[in-house]
């Protein structure tokens, strides 16, 4: 049998109604991700997003990419200013502040990078075997362990609260070691504190310790913690320093007997302003509907919820997409 008639016949009926043959979806939007290095949150994370990206959007496809670290990321873009129209990056609201000062390791100010979405929030502190040591007062003269010199959360930011929020910066023998480093030489008795902390979920107040910190908590030994004070914290903002208050609830570590002011350095997904805007809003809108799913990927996913993932931002800070998503969501006016 002859199929010509059969298919006039269609066309004819289709014309007739006024219809037309389907349309086919768009593609969708392809979207640059720099994370860190191989192993790290970021890395993991960033690889979390891409593959919920391509399980759960039909309008942006995110890619991951390793890098050498954070400090990375904002040269590689001002090397390439065309990547920014559609890459975000894996950042902190402290490196981002060294960024846009012109502070060591950067060698020129940056323009202001903006919120997408934060995956961690970082908050560290001093602790130490002596029951004595409870206060920064308490360490004058002394010797304390911080991380290695370049590490934002883990020695500049705790320096910049021993100098602007203690006063104390010529008066504590400050030794920058190295993570692990600080600790073993807590527990080698080489220092009087060393630096301690994790990520937490600043809504419910669950607590991620780092490893160097369980490391500290499996000793054996008791381990006291001293506490920056929401006064120092205060006062090493109002320098300008990018950091947030928190206070973590007692419990919150072992050892943790009363509540802890200190701080949090959020670590996020950031973008400069040249990003596409429609980018933006379809990335964080995607992050926000699947934000449970993270926890799938890394322990530290378990830490993000819909409101931890804007937490410390003020809205003029964020991306104008990201703002209209968050807004859509009912999690910022």
């Amino acid at each position: 049998m002859k199929q010509r008639p059969i298919l006039a016949v269609v066309a004819a009926v289709i014309l007739a109604a006024g219809t037309s043959a389907p349309a086919f979806a768009a593609d969708p939007d392809n979207v640059n991700l720099i994370t860190g290095p191989f192993g790290t949150g970021s890395y993991v994370l960033g690889n979390a997003l891409e593959q919920i990206s391509k399980e759960t959007s039909s309008t942006v496809r995110v890619n991951s990419t390793e890098t050498p670290g954070l400090v990375f990321n904002a040269k590689k873009l001002d090397t390439d200013p065309a990547l920014k129209k559609n890459t975000i990056m894996a950042f902190t609201t402290g490196i981002d502040y060294l960024a846009v000062n012109g502070i060591k390791p950067f060698t020129k100010k940056y323009p202001g990078a903006q919120l997408i979405a934060n995956y961690n929030l970082g908050s560290v502190w001093l602790a130490t075997f002596d029951p004595k040591i409870k206060s920064g007062q308490d360490l004058v003269g002394k010797k304390i362990a911080l991380g290695r010199a370049p590490q934002i959360l883990w020695t500049i930011e705790p320096d910049f609260i021993i100098r602007y929020g203690w006063g104390l910066q010529d008066k504590i023998n400050i030794e920058r070691l190295g993570t692990k480093e600080a600790a073993q030489a807590l527990l080698d008795g080489n220092v009087d504190a060393a630096i301690v902390g994790g990520y937490v979920d600043p809504i419910s107040g669950t607590f991620a310790p780092s490893p160097q910190t369980v490391t500290l908590l499996g000793s054996g030994k008791r381990l006291y913690y001293i506490p920056w004070g929401q006064e120092a914290v205060a006062k090493t903002i109002a320098k300008g320093v990018a950091i947030k208050p928190l206070t973590l609830p007692a419990g919150a570590l072992a050892g943790m007997d009363a509540p802890l002011p200190t701080f949090v350095d959020a670590i996020a997904w950031v973008a400069y302003p040249e990003l596409d805007q429609n980018i933006a809003y379809e990335v964080t809108k995607m992050i926000i509907s699947n934000v449970t799913k993270f926890r799938d990927y890394h322990a530290l996913g378990k830490l993000m919820n819909a409101k931890s993932i804007l937490y410390g931002w003020d809205p003029k800070d964020i991306a104008p997409g990201a703002l209209k998503a968050y807004r859509e969501a009912g999690l910022i006016k």
